[in-house]
């Protein structure tokens, strides 16, 4: 399990630097206050400092992208719309959640921060969550986000089935990745 102190407060200290995500990582864990839910037999948990964390797949989402592998589920849009338009899938790193969450939480989740970590190789990466995805389905990030935790991109071939992928997302808390500051976004029903 993640130090998810560490991750808040490295996040407060330098937006995201994972240098300091390294040297703070694991003060101590925060106690789970509550089960959102269960997904794909992932526990989706809020933890007591507010954030919430699972361990999940790496489904390929590349929506928003200019569909080179030729998705059949491919969307030309994501929920998250910064400065008005979608977020590109193959140069943001985002995380996709389910409805679950976002109506399970009392902050705003589309635009906060999230860290994910590939617990077989060790990769690490911030991301914002940018999309929302179907009610039965967790684990899904940005072909980017893959590449990252040294994953294919690839949203027909790429990914992984093993639930090897930590996730921890802080509502209410603004993401910041690769120096760009994501603005949050309530989420319509």
């Amino acid at each position: 399990m993640l130090g998810h102190h560490g991750i808040r407060r490295m996040v407060r200290l330098r937006h995201g630097s994972l240098l300091l995500f390294r040297l703070l990582r694991p003060i101590r864990t925060h106690s789970p206050i509550k089960t959102l839910g269960t997904i794909q037999e992932c526990s989706i948990v809020e933890l007591e400092d507010g954030s919430v964390t699972w361990t999940g797949h790496a489904y390929i989402d590349d929506d928003g992208s200019d569909n080179r592998h030729h998705d059949p589920c491919w969307q030309p849009q994501t929920s998250l719309h910064p400065d008005g338009g979608a977020l590109d899938a193959e140069s943001v790193p985002y995380i996709v959640v389910p409805p679950l969450i976002l109506l399970g939480v009392a902050g705003v989740v589309l635009g906060c921060q999230a860290h994910c970590r590939n617990t077989i190789n060790g990769s690490e990466c911030d991301a914002v969550v940018g999309d929302v995805g179907p009610h039965e389905r967790i684990g899904e990030m940005s072909c980017e986000c893959a590449r990252r935790l040294g994953l294919s991109g690839d949203p027909n071939t790429g990914g992984t089935e093993q639930k090897s992928i930590e996730y921890v997302i802080f509502p209410g808390q603004p993401a910041i990745c690769d120096g760009v500051q994501y603005s949050l976004q309530p989420f319509r029903t």
